[in-house]
């Protein structure tokens, strides 16, 4: 009897052993086509992109008119983002390398990372410099907080208080850089050419 009820026993065993076995290998079939599923929609999504941006490059400049209202939008994007690329480009006083698109500061030649040449910006304007006041009354310059003209003695008009000058935080220290071997000229520390003659950065084969 007790022999009868241990292979009862081990039998049950085997099959809730088995049972469980055959869930695992389902729900890791089941990932797995889930994984090739999502990898499927994913290619198939960057093809109808592919076709979308070869067709708007081959007819951009004749749409049909069922894509024309779409091919505006999609060129006050591209004007909109070109326009806030160069806004921050100004910002960090750089602009974008035309061969590997890293940033090149504004008045290099060379980009420091490729080598290619910079392309020609014209620096931001300088603000005016600041307008010597003069006596209304005999034409004698005057000192910025004078109340009196020294010549003529007449009192200075109040003028409209002029908002002060930002004040720039001081740089912080560079650290020590690498210089070109050909011109001099210092080098950022991750920079593989100089900026100013396109010559490679020491130590890079």
């Amino acid at each position: 009897m007790a022999i009868e009820f241990f292979d009862k026993l081990t039998a049950s065993v085997s099959r809730t052993a088995k049972q469980v076995s055959d869930n695992a290998k389902t729900l890791a079939d089941k990932n797995r086509i889930r994984k090739d599923i999502a990898a499927f929609e994913n290619e198939l999504r960057n093809r109808y992109r592919d076709i979308g941006e070869k067709y708007f490059t081959e007819t951009c400049d004749n749409p049909a008119p069922d894509y024309a209202e779409m091919f505006t939008a999609i060129n006050e994007l591209k004007a909109s983002l070109e326009a806030k690329q160069h806004e921050l480009e100004a910002l960090e006083g750089s602009v974008a390398c035309p061969e590997c698109g890293r940033p090149i500061m504004i008045g290099s030649k060379f980009c420091p990372n490729c080598g290619a040449s910079a392309p020609a910006v014209q620096a931001p304007a300088q603000a005016p410099a600041a307008v010597q006041p003069i006596c209304q009354f005999c034409g004698q310059a005057l000192a910025p907080d004078a109340l009196f003209c020294a010549a003529c003695g007449n009192k200075v008009p109040e003028q409209p208080a002029q908002p002060a000058a930002p004040v720039t935080p001081e740089a912080p220290a560079q650290p020590v850089q690498n210089v070109c071997p050909n011109c001099g000229e210092v080098l950022s520390a991750d920079a593989l050419f100089c900026a100013v003659c396109g010559t490679k950065a020491p130590g890079v084969d």
